[in-house]
């Protein structure tokens, strides 16, 4: 678990703020050094420069280059060793709150709110300018009521303002852990965490890999994680063992460096886990997993039971991103239980401010980065808050029809939006019912009405094969959407490593505004966190030690 102590929703042992489940970003992790010299951004001793062509964020010369390509940078060893003395510490406390009562959660969380709040008007000028303008002083919160009266934060705000207008004046970037997501929202963003301050997601990240192996996972556990970069930080030498195996198109070099390492814990994105499975069933079975854990892609609750049963043991999905880190995660229950001592999260209409009354816009507080606050950050991710009690015993709220990003699924000419996670279901449905038929594959929206199946033939393909998808798949999703199926050999993935199952190539359909009411029709279909440390003394930035005496006084 130590290697992930500072990767992201779905880069995470220690690992840090990500990685993402049900719809998260692969992040890169950066050490931050001077600013710009001759159209370049200098980053921790490495150089990067701007990608021919592009603009900025919004296409007009952003504030912050993005850059293309960028190394991790590794924990310093004080850094390294303040996070592991928290983790050692505060591991049983965290344990605890896992049954605490509902009402003590939620005082918990306001008290910690309101010092962030107060943290983020002192110290963050975007922060003081929108409260302001808000006519909301920090002094006004002293209940929930009042909590629903401060404004949102967007994704755009914090990208214009990085860093001067988003960061905390009194923390220097050289002690941040800088994350950069891969932008599958559109627009790239670079999160900044205390590099002293990882241990809330490193324990996250243990209470989620725990909650995989059905709420057993031993010291001895050895953990393969399949991403596109190795996390920052090692292992400690005979405690939670890592491996990382890098994704690659072809499932062959994966499937030895598995056989070599004989992991007890497999963590990758859901893709990865369908290639492995499809090109060797048996060795697959045979490694004797005890758990895996899938994120940053949707996939849906009747994929992951077909997994455990090809694989003989669970397979549970974590819902993370690089803004607000550890969001929720499935239980052994399979719940999506949500991470209260992590991410406060509100489910609010899309685009309003008050409670939607069943799936929503997911708005997040995340209650541990002082650097870079995120404050009722609208996250963009579809979903709803469930009733009644878990049969897990636990008291956390509870994630359901969770469906993925507002912006993704399919958008009809009369102005319905098809999310995610039903597009995901009757895909799975239509190639179920055709075993051995379909090796991979990826489903698109070319045009408002034509949609093309694009699927790696497997043993048991056919014409007649392709001609049964493209019917079945067509009366699944109905509105009369034509389906065509298109053979390919491979599908390839993108820079950050993940390849999404569901694609829309086109932009606004149907009536005015149509395209701007996220919605979803039919059943509900699926994020870990920043880099490694800098320079020495980052963890004696002062506050530290107060931070943690205040958790282990909760």
């Amino acid at each position: 678990m130590w290697g992930r102590i500072a990767s992201g929703a779905r880069a995470s042992g220690l690992r840090g703020p990500n990685a993402s489940g049900a719809g998260s970003r692969q992040r890169t992790m950066v050490g931050v050094g001077t600013g710009r010299q001759d159209g370049r951004t200098r980053l921790a001793g490495c150089e990067t420069r701007r990608v021919a062509g592009d603009t900025g964020p919004f296409g007009q010369g952003g504030r912050h280059d993005q850059a293309a390509q960028v190394s991790l940078r590794r924990l310093t060893p004080l850094e390294y060793l303040v996070n592991l003395g928290a983790v050692s510490v505060l591991m049983p406390v965290y344990r605890r709150r896992e049954w605490r009562s509902a009402e003590e959660t939620r005082d918990w969380q306001l008290k910690r709110i309101s010092a962030l709040v107060r943290r983020a008007y002192d110290q963050v000028p975007l922060y003081r300018e929108k409260y302001d303008a808000a006519g909301f002083a920090p002094a006004d919160l002293r209940s929930w009521d009042d909590f629903g009266r401060i404004p949102t934060v967007t994704k755009a705000e914090l990208v214009e303002g990085f860093p001067e207008r988003v960061l905390a004046r009194d923390t220097p970037l050289r002690r941040c852990l800088l994350s950069t997501s891969s932008g599958t929202s559109g627009t790239m963003m670079t999160i900044a965490h205390r590099a002293d301050r990882n241990w809330a997601y490193a324990l996250a990240t243990q209470r989620l890999l725990r909650w995989a192996t059905g709420d057993r996972y031993p010291f001895w556990y050895r953990q393969a994680y399949i991403y596109t970069s190795p996390y920052p930080t090692p292992s400690l030498p005979g405690l939670y063992p890592l491996r990382f195996i890098p994704t690659t198109t072809d499932p062959g070099p994966m499937l030895e460096a598995l056989a070599r390492f004989r992991p007890h814990v497999l963590t990758c994105y859901p893709t990865v886990l369908r290639d492995l499975v499809a090109a060797d069933p048996a060795f697959m079975r045979g490694l004797g997993l005890r758990g895996v854990s899938v994120s940053s892609e949707v996939s849906t609750q009747e994929e992951r039971d077909a997994w455990s049963d090809a694989l003989g043991c669970s397979v549970r999905d974590e819902f993370s991103s690089e803004e607000l880190t550890r969001i929720a995660a499935q239980c052994p229950a399979k719940s999506y239980h949500l991470m209260e001592d992590i991410v406060y999260t509100e489910i609010l209409e899309p685009g309003g401010t008050t409670p939607a009354s069943g799936v929503g816009e997911v708005v997040g507080t995340e209650l541990h980065n002082t650097a870079m606050p995120f404050i009722r950050y609208r996250q963009g991710d579809l979903a709803q808050v469930g009733v009644g009690e878990c049969p897990c015993g636990r008291h956390s709220r509870r994630l359901v029809g969770l469906t993925g990003r507002a912006n993704d699924g399919f958008r009809l000419a009369d102005g319905r939006s098809l999310s995610p996670g039903f597009l995901l279901d009757a895909c799975y449905r239509a190639i179920m019912g055709l075993p051995d038929a379909v090796a991979a594959y990826r489903l698109v929206q070319v045009e408002p009405a034509r949609a093309e199946l694009e699927a790696v033939p497997g043993p048991a393909w056919s014409d007649a094969a392709a001609g049964q998808l493209g019917r079945v798949l067509e009366a699944e999703i109905g509105g009369g959407m034509t389906v065509d199926v298109r053979v390919v050999t491979v599908l390839e993935r993108g820079p950050a490593g993940k390849r999404a199952t569901i694609v829309r190539r086109i932009d606004h359909v149907g009536p005015p505004g149509a395209a701007d009411q996220p919605g979803a029709v039919g059943p509900p279909g699926a994020a870990g966190p920043p880099g490694a440390a800098g320079p020495p003394g980052a963890a004696d930035q002062p506050g530290a030690a107060d931070a943690l005496a205040r958790e282990r006084g909760r």
